[in-house]
């Protein structure tokens, strides 16, 4: 028997915290003195940046390299969540009915970064997941859905690196052979 949540039980939310404050504003313009900027000029700044950052991270296959160093990218993981139950589905049918993701097989998207991509040395050569925007997540649904092949598929975790450095590699290969023969010519040598 399927036992359903509380729909009217009590609903907390997380703390939101933005990065974009007035502190870190009064440090940017004691960085920068010469700029001339408003509070509301800074952000939107910042969040038109951001977004053009997370549509090339969803258009372009192998991401984007940051200034500042490391790589974000999205990788294809299988989905390891055991309890991922259907509630309406499940009501009706008085047991549990799990998610199936048939549209990607069973794979979901998850935005990575990595500073060790970027050929940075030292200790901290590990890969981070995180949740982006709402509009980066929703947006990323969408696309990963319809072209979910594209993406960096990982066969492990702890060997993310090697894998994006060796898919990387490949698909600049086939691009440069395809550029080579198109422009051979064997009697200009």
């Amino acid at each position: 028997m399927f036992k359903a949540p509380n729909i009217k039980g009590p609903r907390f939310r997380k703390d939101h915290k933005s990065l974009l404050t007035r502190e870190v504003f009064e440090k940017f313009k004691k960085s920068h003195p010469q700029q001339d900027l408003k509070f509301e000029d800074f952000r939107k700044v910042a969040r038109s940046c951001s977004k053009k950052m997370w549509k090339t991270i969803i258009n372009n296959r192998d991401g984007i390299s940051l200034p500042i160093g490391g790589t974000i990218f999205i990788g294809s993981v299988k989905i390891w969540k055991k309890n991922n139950y259907d509630i309406q589905a499940s009501i009706k049918a008085n047991k549990p009915i799990k998610h199936r993701n048939y549209d990607t097989d069973g794979y979901s998207a998850k935005i990575l970064y990595s500073p060790h991509l970027a050929k940075i040395s030292g200790r901290d050569r590990s890969i981070w997941s995180f949740k982006g925007h709402r509009d980066f997540k929703r947006t990323l649904s969408k696309q990963y859905s319809e072209n979910w092949k594209k993406y960096i598929l990982p066969t492990n975790l702890y060997k993310v690196v090697k894998d994006y450095h060796k898919h990387r590699e490949r698909n600049y290969r086939q691009a440069s052979t395809a550029a080579a023969t198109e422009t051979y010519n064997e009697f200009n040598l």
